[in-house]
């Protein structure tokens, strides 16, 4: 009754027949899957003259969950890392599974890798905008409904009215305005020619051959304004979460040469469905532009933005800065005062780090722009089905974590079965870390040779 249930052809080729296609499954053996834990678990604790007479499948699967979250933390060996290249900006978003970082480092000509270090006298601290006088900025549009034409009341924070029960009146927002990336307003008006103006379905289509048609899904531009792809569009007839698609220019003479091209969520999915009724999230065209008079349309990258982090991605690295000078010259003045206190985190030249954690970005020194860069991290192993599995150096320990939780979560147990179960369990735990740290004596013994010890076997 042996575990191999697959040829070793089948190992060898994987499916497709053909060796290191990469659709195999190397190294596999090493492994055993939860559901194969939760199954065996009940197999030897549950039952009849058993430590535990009955108990739920569910139950069970929920506490082998936890187990395995738990020792992925500090037992298992962390085999997860992610290869990305730093862009312009500087900033790279954490892992979809990320729980804890183990090490950040980036790669050279020659395939080494170089440590990264975090600079722990930086942040990216939550920054207001401010008025002229130093008074926090707060959302301030003109709100009018009207004639039973009612359109999104907007800001860039959630706002609340302040206005009498009539819904005319001064919206202001709850909360100051945040500095994002960048932000641009445009100011809606009745002006013949105006800066900016909503374009109705369908007539976009004539002067730009390439533009979607008949759904209205169009803002008219006086000027670019500098707009990128991606910005979020905020405005009276404009529904939350409403973005920039793409930004075309219409040729010839026309009064609005830019078009800006929107896009939604719930439009998305209704030209996927065949565009079938009306746009559920079409701007509001009302026949009197006047009720939107002197009311602002926001274009804005909603990353937030802080001084102390511009500085800090914007400066020279200072790494680079204190290790520029040759120490061997005999020029002594160049390094007057910068040996005496050296803080070793900083005596390198690799660069360094921040973690911004609310808005999971990890943040590069200037140097480390352009560079590959390597997150090596810790997840829990229930991201998805594939990697909820558990090392066969853990699988006793996986069981006693099991029993520990359900005994100790029962009513009518004796403490002394409960006790010894968290004996068990943590003995368990410490044997799984010595296996899985994978000491060999041939190895420790290479090492030792290098130091001042005489080895001999």
């Amino acid at each position: 009754m042996g575990l191999i249930n697959e040829s070793a052809r089948k190992y060898y080729e994987g499916n497709d027949g053909v060796q290191g296609s990469g659709d195999e499954s190397y190294g596999s053996y090493q492994f055993t899957s939860l559901e194969n834990i939760v199954n065996q678990f009940i197999i030897a604790y549950v039952g009849e003259d058993k430590l535990i007479p009955k108990i739920k499948k569910n139950d069970v699967s929920f506490y082998a969950q936890r187990a395995l979250q738990e020792l992925s933390f500090d037992t298992f060996k962390s085999c997860k890392s992610l290869e990305l290249e730093v862009p312009n900006s500087l900033q790279l978003p954490l892992p979809q599974d990320y729980v804890n970082y183990v090490k950040l480092s980036w790669v050279d000509s020659g395939g080494v890798k170089r440590v990264l270090y975090p600079a722990s006298k930086t942040s990216n601290p939550k920054a207001f905008q401010q008025n002229s006088d130093g008074s926090l900025k707060f959302e301030s549009n003109t709100y009018q409904e009207t004639n039973a034409s009612p359109y999104t009341s907007y800001g860039i924070t959630k706002t609340g009215a302040s206005s009498p029960s009539t819904g005319s009146g001064l919206i202001k927002s709850d909360d100051p305005l945040l500095q994002y990336e960048s932000e641009l307003r445009v100011a809606l008006t009745v002006d013949p020619v105006s800066h900016v103006k909503y374009a109705p379905a369908g007539v976009i289509s004539s002067s730009n051959p390439n533009a979607r048609v008949n759904d209205g899904m169009f803002i008219q531009l006086l000027n670019d304004h500098a707009l990128t792809v991606g910005m979020s569009v905020i405005g009276p007839g404009l529904p939350s979460g409403m973005t920039i698609n793409a930004i075309n220019t219409v040729t010839g003479s026309v009064a609005y040469p830019y078009n800006i091209e929107l896009s939604h969520a719930s439009y998305e999915q209704w030209v996927l469905d065949g565009s079938v009724g009306t746009n559920p999230v079409e701007p509001l065209i009302i026949s009197s532009q006047t009720l939107f008079d002197n009311e602002e349309i926001i274009f804005v990258n909603l990353n937030k933005k802080s001084d102390t982090s511009t500085k800090y991605k914007s400066s020279a690295n200072r790494e680079t800065t204190i290790n520029s000078h040759d120490y061997d010259t005999d020029v002594y003045s160049l390094n007057r005062g910068e040996r005496y206190g050296l803080d070793p985190q900083r005596a390198q030249i690799n660069g360094s780090y921040y973690i911004d954690c609310d808005s999971g970005l990890v943040n590069f020194s200037s140097n480390i722009s352009g560079k590959t860069v390597i997150i090596e991290y810790i997840s829990d192993s229930l991201g998805t089905d594939s990697e909820m599995k558990v090392h066969k150096f853990a699988e006793e320990a996986m069981y006693k974590c099991i029993a520990y939780a359900v005994l100790s979560t029962r009513a009518n147990i004796q403490e002394y079965i409960v006790q010894r179960f968290k004996k068990e369990r943590y003995a368990e735990i410490r044997k799984a870390k010595l296996r899985l740290s994978n000491l060999k004596i041939e190895e420790l013994t290479q090492i030792l040779r290098g130091k001042s010890k005489q080895i001999k076997h």
